[in-house]
């Protein structure tokens, strides 16, 4: 109940709902101008003299409801808004009258006489409570449905790093039991570099990571399959200083040397050679990973853990991140972009 009743007011500081605001007022104005349209001078200048009225009197009305939101915010949802009503109708009836006062002091004879005043008076303050309430009712919803996609995103996302967490398991348990029948000495070695891995794995929470910290991950995941694969793995990392503590989602490197283990290096009979490259390009960060291939010995090149880090760049990015890969002369190439 309490956080409800912080959130049944949204932000009107925000650029975007002083905006949509405005134009609503704007479309008002005109709709009432129809009422006395006429195709001379005299309407067009009644037609602008009220569009400059009631834009004051709706900035008023935004920062009045900017600056007040926290105290809206800490009444519950019907007495806040019998609150807002009473001061909307004060501030328009207290702006109208003063506005037209002085329009006729200056004798531009807008107004035939006080009724008439209370007549727009009437008519601005019963637009600005409907425009007002319209508004909070259509920010609510927005609020409301983008703090649920929100919510659904975030829980995807837990659930995709979940998923491949298991697979990166599945796989270095697979690595580990193949060496145990080469050599005892190198699988113990490899289960010791195992668990400080697993400990560094699934003790982190957060959905990013620096680069630094997931490098580390991925020298101690080659390590074990070094031991595994000896001289058949060979590898070059490169990563530009710049960016090295840079902030990515967690596991978007460490997967993509591991498929070109399994995909690349381990069908082939002589192995192969690694390539990392890790360097900012323009406004993006460049993950680029290059492996040998040979389509014959390969089975399935996009697997769980590719498919898992682009559908999560894109909850992450949308379309500003991308993942592209190829083959070619026996070499694939896996190339993320990531805004900086």
């Amino acid at each position: 109940m309490l956080e409800s009743k912080k959130i049944w007011l949204t932000n009107f500081c925000e650029s975007l709902h002083v905006f949509v605001f405005i134009v609503m007022i704007q479309i008002v104005v005109i709709i009432y101008a129809l009422s006395f349209l006429s195709f001379d001078f005299d309407f067009l200048n009644k037609l602008s003299i009220l569009s400059m009225f009631a834009q004051f009197v709706g900035l008023n009305l935004i920062i009045m409801l900017c600056k007040l939101r926290f105290f809206f915010n800490r009444q519950n949802v019907i007495m806040g808004v019998l609150i807002l009503i009473v001061i909307v109708i004060l501030m328009t009836t207290l702006l109208t009258q003063l506005f037209g006062y002085f329009y006729n002091q200056l004798a531009f004879n807008l107004f035939i006489d006080q009724t008439a005043i209370n007549h727009l008076n009437f008519k601005l303050s019963l637009s600005a409570v409907i425009i007002c309430l319209a508004l909070i009712r259509y920010f609510y919803i927005q609020d409301q449905w983008n703090s649920q996609l929100l919510k659904l995103s975030e829980a995807k996302l837990q659930a995709l790093q979940a998923r491949i967490k298991p697979h990166f398991l599945f796989n270095s348990l697979n690595s580990i039991a193949s060496l145990i029948s080469i050599d005892a000495d190198r699988a113990e070695v490899a289960i010791s570099d195992f668990s400080n891995l697993m400990r560094r794995t699934f003790t982190h929470k957060d959905q990013f990571i620096s680069i630094n910290e997931e490098l580390e991950w991925v020298h101690q995941y080659l390590s074990i399959e070094k031991l595994r694969l000896d001289k058949r793995l060979q590898y070059q990392i490169q990563c530009d200083e710049s960016i090295i503590n840079h902030m990515i989602p967690v596991l978007c490197i460490q997967p993509l040397i591991e498929n070109a283990i399994l995909h690349g290096i381990q069908p082939l009979e002589h192995g192969g050679t690694i390539d990392l490259k890790i360097y900012p390009e323009e406004k993006n960060l460049i993950v680029q990973v290059e492996n040998p291939y040979l389509s014959d010995k390969h089975k399935k090149i996009n697997g769980i853990a590719l498919a898992n880090i682009k559908e999560r760049l894109q909850l992450h990015y949308g379309d500003n991140a991308y993942m592209k890969h190829n083959s070619d002369n026996f070499i694939y190439h896996i190339k993320l972009s990531i805004p900086l």
